[in-house]
């Protein structure tokens, strides 16, 4: 995986307009555990850099070593990239270039899923005294389903939030909701995934979530959405 360390620079509006724009006005912050057995779990802090009105790009952003952070950039419409950054350019810049060489194609190879899994809504599960909206993304082919072992992921809705989109990471519940659209909008308390055997493998809880002003430029020569 090859990746950079570079600076940040803000860019005149002017030279802007030569570039793919992409901006974010929330960034969320949660705490992921992995469960690696029954006694066994791993906790990492993760961000996400989110525009409440366009879900279908996200930039998530996850501790790389004391001074680093990873960014994981992706848009379903067919950009990706992996680059590194300070930590200490996190909270202080507002806009984020990234060049060519580190831009890469993106495209999803199992949109076909979406005929295998489908978003289902749960009754509301209440928190704390807190009331919040529930749905699960689970497959409907119930032979390939036992024969895969596949899982089932569980999304824990924070009610007050339904101005936000629903917040993706893999591309498969993004192409679900984008060709059904029957969940609620609203950031995600808490993702929950179960295995085959209806265990916990994996939590990811929301640590809290801030307005942001921030945009990430790519060079028009590698916006790849424009491509066929």
């Amino acid at each position: 995986m090859r990746q950079l360390l570079f600076l940040f620079t803000i860019l005149s509006s002017i030279y802007g307009y030569s570039q793919k724009k992409y901006e974010f006005d929330y960034i969320i912050e949660y705490k992921l555990t992995v469960y690696k057995d029954s006694s066994t779990k791993k906790d990492i802090t993760r961000y996400y850099f989110t525009n409440s009105k366009k879900n279908n790009y996200l930039a998530e952003i996850a501790n790389l070593d004391s001074l680093n952070y990873q960014m994981v950039f992706k848009d379903e419409n067919g950009i990706s990239f992996n680059v590194n950054f300070l930590k200490a350019d996190l909270a202080k810049t507002e806009t984020i270039t990234v060049d060519c060489p580190y831009v890469n194609r993106y495209q999803n190879q199992f949109k076909f899923r979406t005929q295998e899994y489908d978003f289902f809504n749960m009754t509301d599960t209440i928190i704390d005294g807190t009331k919040y909206s529930r749905y699960k993304l689970a497959s409907i082919k119930p032979k390939k389903e036992k024969r895969k072992k596949l899982g089932t992921e569980v999304y824990i809705i924070d009610q007050k939030t339904a101005f936000h989109l629903p917040v993706f990471q893999f591309s498969t519940a993004y192409e679900e909701w984008k060709s059904t659209k029957n969940i609620p909008n609203g950031i995600f308390k808490e993702r929950l995934l179960y295995d085959f055997n209806g265990n916990l493998s994996m939590k990811e809880e929301i640590v809290g979530f801030y307005s942001i002003n921030k945009t990430i430029l790519i060079d028009k020569g590698c916006d790849y959405t424009q491509e066929e």
